[in-house]
């Protein structure tokens, strides 16, 4: 009986958090203790970064000199703070234009315009690639059952606290002025509970 509980709670909780279940014991040990003993916990959760791309065919999402500005970004030097363990299950990328008084937090994002489909993307954490350059076309969702720019991750990987994050992005046409690209990093996250 209490194994169909459990069953029945993962097939309807967060396909997230399911992935992270699995991964648990990756985890260095005084994490899996405060996951266990529930001085910690892991929740849904999505960290983001606006940047401006007006003029550039190039951008590197995360930087070391990132601040965490409401509607800018929530994650500060590109990296997660000390303790904070991420599974990441999707990546998101979105574009989108404003005008000259707007700001990254006004504007409003969509899929990626079409000069961006045809570029790539590198994803880096841990000091090592985890996604290699791979075409923005996974961004496309169009006409799918997910999140706008959503790509979900067959193999989700965990980033380790305090370890460098790059998202870096190269396309074929100058972007026009006023352009915004925003990458939302999904997935469950370990904090205080």
């Amino acid at each position: 009986m209490q194994n169909q509980t459990r069953v029945a709670t993962n097939a309807t909780g967060s396909r997230s958090r399911a992935e992270f279940e699995k991964r648990i014991s990756m985890l260095p040990k005084e994490i899996q203790v405060g996951l266990a003993n529930q001085s910690l916990q892991a929740v849904d959760t999505a960290y983001y970064v606006v940047k401006t791309i007006s003029g550039s065919k190039v951008i590197k999402m995360f930087k070391d000199d990132d601040n965490k500005v409401v509607g800018s970004s929530n994650i500060s030097s590109g990296k997660l703070e000390k303790g904070n363990y991420f599974l990441l299950y999707g990546l998101q990328l979105l574009g989108g234009v404003g005008d000259n008084n707007d700001s990254p937090g006004s504007v409003n994002y969509d899929v990626v315009p079409d000069y961006m489909r045809n570029g790539e993307f590198e994803f880096k954490a841990n000091g090592t690639v985890l996604v290699p350059n791979t075409s923005c076309e996974v961004f496309q969702t169009t006409g799918k059952d997910t999140f706008k720019g959503l790509w979900i991750l067959d193999n989700p990987k965990i980033i380790r606290d305090q370890q460098s994050i790059e998202l870096n992005i190269e396309w074929s046409a100058n972007a026009p002025q006023n352009s915004y690209l925003k990458a939302i990093l999904r997935g469950t996250a370990v904090i205080k509970a």
